[in-house]
């Protein structure tokens, strides 16, 4: 993989970088029609949530999947969230290309609070994350936009629950309110 953010210099918050081509804060109508991002509508939370998620149907040239988060009843649908996925099939390897992302994106992030573990994934229960993230502001990434980079391996018992679910090498760009909403879900 190539580096997967733009950025001219060293950001002072996560609004100067961008996956694909997008960042937050910038209105998805750029990339897709209004009817598009109505029809990609993912569901993923109930009709009357503050956000929508949308699958990005547009060019991709580095990832498999782009899912992308708007709020709902707003006409410019701003991004507030970037989740950009390739399918992996090696846990070792995935844990080694996400340490080579993480450190380059190290000196981009250079402002950011570092910090690094694993965790179980809240949903597939006996998966694994396996994280590298960087926060702009407060340490706690659910109160400050922040970027990470991830490994999400699904174990075995997840996959037959999940109908297959694959494990996944991720890249998430997020906005402080976009994670201030999702503790409350």
């Amino acid at each position: 993989l190539v580096l997967l953010f733009s950025s001219s210099v060293v950001a002072e918050d996560i609004s100067d970088f961008e996956i694909e081509g997008m960042g937050l804060g910038d209105s998805l109508l750029d990339y897709m029609s209004e009817d598009e991002i109505i029809n990609n509508d993912q569901k993923v939370y109930s009709n009357n949530s503050k956000f929508l998620g949308i699958n990005f149907n547009g060019k991709k040239n580095t990832y498999d999947y782009v899912y992308l988060y708007v709020k709902r009843n707003d006409k410019k649908y701003i991004i507030y969230l970037i989740r950009a996925a390739n399918i992996v099939d090696n846990k070792n390897q995935c844990l080694k290309i996400k340490n080579e992302i993480a450190m380059e994106m190290k000196p981009l992030f250079e402002n950011a609070n570092f910090r690094e573990g694993t965790q179980k994934h809240y949903y597939y229960k006996n998966s694994t994350q396996y994280i590298s993230q960087f926060s702009f502001g407060k340490k706690d990434p659910t109160v400050s936009d922040h970027g990470r980079v991830e490994c999400l391996i699904i174990h075995k018992k997840d996959k037959k629950k999940s109908e297959g679910a694959p494990s996944t090498l991720e890249v998430i760009i997020q906005s402080a309110e976009f994670g201030q909403w999702l503790e409350t879900q």
